[in-house]
Order: C-alpha cells, then structure tokens, then sequence
C-alpha cells in the first residue's frame, strides 16, 4: 500500500452539439436542477460512444468528446468528467486493455481545453475527495486481475504525478478475477467485480489493509459496474435481471448485501449502468430487454432515493444506447481558464545564405500579450528579419490576465555557402508498440529549407507521440541543397497481448486466452469449431 491511503479503520469520509434521438419524457413532480452526463451513441454500432450532458429538468443535449468513450464518471467537484477511449474501434469494454483514460473539463473540451489522455491504458475510473483520479489497468501476469493507479491533476487536467496503488493478485490470489476497481473517497476500501467461486462471483468490497474481501452483492455472472456512493457507506452494481442491489461498506456494523435498489422493470428486462447521484437523492438506471449492455438500445431512467429506497421511475433520456450516466446536482464550478497557445512558429526557411532574408510567421490563440525576442507584436502576424549568423528567434504568448504563458523557439542556421541536406536521426521509440499505446518518433535534420512528416510540416529538430492501431509506416522528407532528403520509418504495431472474448448464442461472452499463455494452445481453433457447430457454451468465466 502506498501514496497515503488510510488504514483501515479510520473513520468513512461524511456523507460538436449532436442529438441522436434523445428527448425527455414524462415531467417530473420534484425534478432535480443540475446536470446529466452520460455515454450516448447509435444502438448496435459501439463506435458512436461518445460522452453528452444535458442541463435539468429540461435542456438540450452537448456531445462533449470526440468518441469512442465509456464508462463516464465526474469528480466530486464537479470539475472533470474522467473515462475510457477505445484505442481500436468497436471495442467491447470488457477488452480493458484496449483502452486508454482520459479526463475532460464538465463544460467540454472548449475554449481552449481539450480531452487530455491520462494514461495509455486505463478504464473503470474513480475520485477520492481530494480531486485525484484513480483507475484500473490489466495485470500483465494475470489477464483476470488488476492494477490499481493514481493520477494527481493539475488545474487544466493534466496529470503532473502517477503511480502504483494496489495489485489485487498478490493479495486475492485465491480469487479467479477481481476487476472493474472503483475506490471509495476516503480511500479505505474499494468496490470490484469478481469472478470465482459462487462465494465470491458478483461483486465485492475489498480493504486495502489488511487486505479482505466481503460481499457486495452476489449477482452470479452478471454482476457489474461497480460504483460506491458518494457518502462512501455503500456501493451499488448492475445485476442484470436481478435489478440495481446494493450492499454496505465492509465498516458498517451488521451490513447488508443483495439488497434491491431498483427492480427490473418488468418480464425480459436488464437493468445496466446503475448512478447515485452526487446529493444522494437520486438513481439513475439504463433498461432494455436487449442482452448487448454495451452498445445496445437502452433507455435512462430517473428515480427519487429516500436512504437506500428507491421511488417510482420517471423516463430521462430515451432513443439509442444510453449508459454510465452521471447526475450532477447543483451549479458546475467553473471551466478551467482558457491557456494561451502557440498554434504555429515558422521560418520561411530553416536555412539560408549570409545576406539572405527570412520570414517568421505565428499564430497565436487566446493570448493577448505576445512578443519576439522582447519586442511587443500582434498575436498573429509576421516579421522580416536578415541574420548574420545562426539564429534563434523566441515567441512568448500570454493572457494579460493571469500568469499563464508559453514560448517557442525557432533556430534559422546560417551558412557561408550551400550545404547538403542531410537526415541524421530518425526513430521510433519504443519500436514496436502494442496496438493504440504510444510511441515517440525523433529526427533531426541539418541544413533543411522546409521539412514535412507524412504531410505535416515539422521543424528541423523534434519528436511526436503517436498511437497506430496498426503496422504504420512514417515518411520524413526534407527540402534543401542537393535534396530532397528521405528516409521512411516503419512502426510495427503488435496485437494487445489480452484473453478477448466472443459472444456465444446464449448472449454471454467466452474467454479465449492471449497468445503465449499457458491456455492457449489450440483454443482459438477449438472455439471457431465450436462456434460455427453451435455448441459453444459458456459457464465459468462468462460475462455480463
């Protein structure tokens, strides 16, 4: 255990704009005033995910991310609205390793703000009290178990500290799978899908120290979604056609589990993506009689929450898939202050001849405040200069207002007389990369006129983080004497190393083990069989 969680028994904290068919429906007696964040897409398709909000009782709704996103949730201010991005398309997300985290500002990724990626990989976000962000990556000695990592924002988002938490396969090895991790807001405990023996399969509370495990709701193989109210004393899940259950933290004295909080609506119904809202006066549930929770058609409803009793519910959002929704109750806090940007800094070459001009150009965007090498200029605008010799020209952007600034360098080299252009670097690290995962291409190039990288324009010196999902290859090309110079960079792109899962026809979905583990040998030709004979049936390791 590290980065300050609290032991256990110290005391549990106090209690862009697209419509896809969304409309409200029937009014409500007493409707909360505040804000509804959820994932909204196309049904059937999961590649229309996206993260919306919409203003109550009554407003229209704001697609907030560019998609492909899951598993929303806010943080206790307010603030950030934390999730998961597909890193290949159409990702179902019980793939953990196939996505990465993000956070947003509440008001979107406007004015300056934008989607900030956290981490390449993570899912099943959570807050604790004090703002920081927690999430899940897979174990990469066990597929079925997890990692458990923090992430310390700064005030536009980004993250500025990381680091390891908690593993549960050291600690709940007897345990077949433990994921899906929501961590209470006090840090003492935290709430996790489980998979195992009937003991044990649904979901469950887990202490940090000493770790200890105790039941949530025992929901068999269709226990989800955990999450843990905002009081920090219970935590609810998704159990399908059992409804929203409840159970208390493992600090409650004479606790309760499998507890009803909203009942299944009626014959062939499911009941997904359970929310209590940030007041804990209200639940909101996703319904539908369609087995695909993850991309199919269902409908958000709205209900009262007296304690732990759920009220009468009220149709919210209907039309498409509507999941993982979130309901602010109150005024958002304000957005994060637009931060002065450098949007270009260019020479009009990078080299040129003693007595030659060159033309520096720049744009810059909410910044008010701009200047080159000390001398006040226009936000964007152009200037003529004639070096003598090698140069370096600063541009310094900043708001009037506050203390916020950036700066850019642009080098012009000089030469007494023409020399060849030549690429002295240009890589990839690392090389290869796992699918949707970073790597850093480098170059460096002497004597360049103008320079582009796969159609971009790029300056002699530098690096780019890129994320393929597939084999890419690179293209640096560099105008100058006796060029062009090129030179091509092949970034191979491996498959996740991750068990994947294929839905069998009694709507679950079988686990076929990653390449190079101890199980997989012969089972990918075993399960296509199977599969086209109509025999596959899942038991032990299915999934909601």
């Amino acid at each position: 255990m590290s980065l300050g969680l609290t032991r256990r028994g110290l005391a549990q904290s106090s209690a862009v704009v697209a419509c896809l068919m969304v409309q409200a429906t029937t009014a409500l007696a007493a409707p909360p005033s505040g804000y509804l964040f959820w994932v909204k897409g196309t049904a059937g398709d999961a590649t229309t995910r996206a993260i919306y909000r919409m203003e109550l009782p009554s407003g229209e709704p704001m697609q907030l991310t560019s998609g492909e996103d899951v598993e929303a949730v806010h943080s206790p201010d307010g603030k950030w609205i934390a999730y998961a991005k597909a890193k290949l398309p159409g990702s179902d997300y019980h793939q953990f390793a196939r996505f990465a985290l993000y956070v947003v500002s509440s008001h979107g990724p406007f004015d300056g703000r934008e989607e900030v990626r956290i981490d390449d990989n993570g899912y099943w976000p959570s807050f604790d009290s004090q703002g920081a962000l927690y999430y899940n990556q897979v174990d990469s000695q066990d597929a079925g178990h997890s990692r458990i990592l923090r992430a310390v924002l700064d005030d536009q988002g980004y993250p500025v500290e990381k680091g390891l938490v908690f593993e549960t396969r050291p600690s709940f090895s007897n345990i077949d799978e433990i994921n899906e991790c929501y961590v209470a807001k006090d840090l003492t405990w935290f709430a996790a899908r489980t998979r195992g023996a009937s003991s044990v399969a649904g979901v469950g509370a887990y202490t940090f120290e000493p770790p200890e495990h105790s039941m949530i709701a025992q929901a068999g193989s269709v226990g989800c979604m955990p999450r843990i109210a905002p009081s920090g004393t219970w935590a609810y899940i998704a159990g399908a056609d059992k409804g929203c259950l409840w159970g208390d933290s493992p600090f409650v004295e004479e606790r309760k589990e499998n507890q009803v909080l909203v009942p299944v609506r009626g014959d062939g119904y499911k009941c997904y993506h359970p929310s209590v809202s940030s007041d804990e006066k209200w639940v909101v549930v996703a319904q539908s009689k369609e087995d695909d929770h993850n991309a199919g058609a269902y409908d958000l409803f709205l209900h009262s929450l007296s304690g732990k009793k759920a009220g009468a519910e009220e149709s919210l959002v209907t039309g498409g898939f509507n999941g993982w929704p979130n309901l602010w109750v109150g005024e958002l806090p304000e957005p994060p202050e637009p931060q002065p940007r450098i949007e270009s800094f260019a020479p009009s070459s990078y080299t040129i001849l003693t007595g030659q001009e060159v033309e520096l150009t720049w744009k810059t965007i909410h910044a008010d405040a701009v200047t080159l090498d000390g001398k006040a200029v226009d936000p964007s605008g152009s200037a003529t200069m004639t070096p003598d010799s090698t140069t370096t020209y600063t541009l310094v952007a900043r708001r009037s207002d506050s203390q916020d600034e950036v700066s850019a360098k642009v080098v012009v080299t000089v030469n007494a007389m023409n020399q060849p252009v030549v690429i002295e670097l240009f890589e990839a690290d690392p090389n290869p990369v796992e699918a949707g995962s970073t790597s850093v291409l480098s170059w460096r190039v002497k004597n360049a006129y103008t320079l582009d990288l796969s159609g971009a324009a790029v300056s002699p010196e530098g690096e780019l983080s890129v994320s393929p999902i597939s084999t890419t290859t690179y293209t640096l090309t560099a105008q100058g004497y006796e060029g062009p110079a090129t030179q091509t960079l092949v970034l191979e792109v491996e498959a996740i190393a991750q068990d994947w899962y294929i839905p069998d026809r009694g709507g679950c979905l079988c686990r076929i083990p990653a390449a190079g583990s101890p199980s997989s040998s012969g089972t990918l030709a075993v399960v296509l069989m199977l599969v086209a004979a109509g025999a596959l049936v899942c038991r032990r390791r299915s999934r909601p």
